[in-house]
């Protein structure tokens, strides 16, 4: 159910990481395409990208080769691949700094992301370490998005209640986790889905909560 967005009682700002701060459509077919071919599989079809796209890596694999081949083989090519050689293929969003810059000091910035443990090594590659507050990724909560475990933790770690956070996603599983969580959710780039209001650039964020434009 749509709840309005009330923005003067907005004090957390959460984004997801692919697809809202990061283009890293790229990044991802190489990583999993890479491993695919390790095991002679094909590349991703267009149904298996968008799965992977929004999983976490340990559901993108058992979605991918489980049955298939030795998952523990599968896991040990994964463990040694360097993930470090595809974060310059990110393509951060180019308004991502000066958003976060305009939120602070009212808002505190959080992540929200299935991914598992390469979100510090993307945030010190880009520049960005300093300017979150909290990052939650699939590692430290008991159940990935859909389920509402990330946006529950953000929302204890600055005690703040569902409707006093503002949640960015692009993915069924954002908005899933949203509507679990009871906080209203912001679509980015994706019309398709249900939300409380819709964007395409991260600079129609602070205007939505009464900042006035991104410097």
């Amino acid at each position: 159910m749509k709840q309005k967005i009330t923005p003067e009682a907005i004090r957390v700002v959460a984004f997801d990481c692919d697809g809202v701060m990061f283009d890293t459509e790229e990044t991802n077919r190489i990583y999993y395409n890479t491993i695919l071919d390790r095991f002679g599989m094909p590349s991703l079809s267009d149904e298996q990208f968008r799965y992977v796209h929004m999983a976490t890596v340990g559901q993108a694999l058992d979605y991918l080769f489980e049955g298939r081949v030795d998952m523990g083989e599968v896991r040990a090519a994964t463990a040694a691949f360097d993930y470090a050689s595809l974060i310059p293929h990110m393509k951060m969003e180019p308004s991502l700094i000066r958003v976060l810059t305009t939120l602070a000091p009212r808002c505190k910035r959080a992540i929200a992301t299935n991914r598992a443990n390469t979100m510090e090594a993307v945030l010190a590659f880009h520049g960005l370490s300093d300017l979150f507050e909290l990052v939650v990724t699939s590692m430290v909560v008991e159940h990935p998005k859909p389920a509402p475990d990330q946006l529950h933790k953000i929302m204890d770690h600055f005690d703040v209640a569902a409707h006093e956070i503002l949640y960015i996603g692009d993915s069924t599983t954002d908005q899933l986790a949203a509507q679990a969580a009871g906080v209203p959710f912001v679509a980015f780039g994706n019309p398709e889905l249900t939300a409380d209001a819709h964007m395409d650039s991260l600079d129609e964020i602070p205007p939505l909560l009464g900042l006035g434009n991104a410097s």
